[in-house]
């Protein structure tokens, strides 16, 4: 995750659930995408790495902004599952 900018606790819990829910998890100089099969999840950060808004795109998916919460919810709901503890 290297945007050459420093990354906030909101750019890094992203990364890790994204990728902890089988989604792919790239960043750019924009922002980070999370993949999954047909649907993405483009998230945008401030300077500081905190979250500012995203927008979500796929099958079954109206494009619109979301909310972290927002975004939190379609990672676990439409990600892999996690293994049993």
């Amino acid at each position: 995750m290297d945007t050459g900018r420093l990354a906030g606790h909101d750019a890094q819990y992203l990364t890790v659930t994204a990728q902890a829910y089988g989604w792919a998890a790239l960043w750019d100089e924009e922002g980070l995408t999370m993949t999954c099969g047909q649907r993405s999840v483009r998230a945008q950060f401030a300077p500081s790495g905190a979250f500012v808004v995203a927008l979500v795109s796929g099958p079954d998916e109206h494009s619109r902004q979301l909310a972290m919460p927002q975004v939190l919810d379609i990672l676990e709901v439409r990600g892999a599952r996690l293994p049993p503890r």
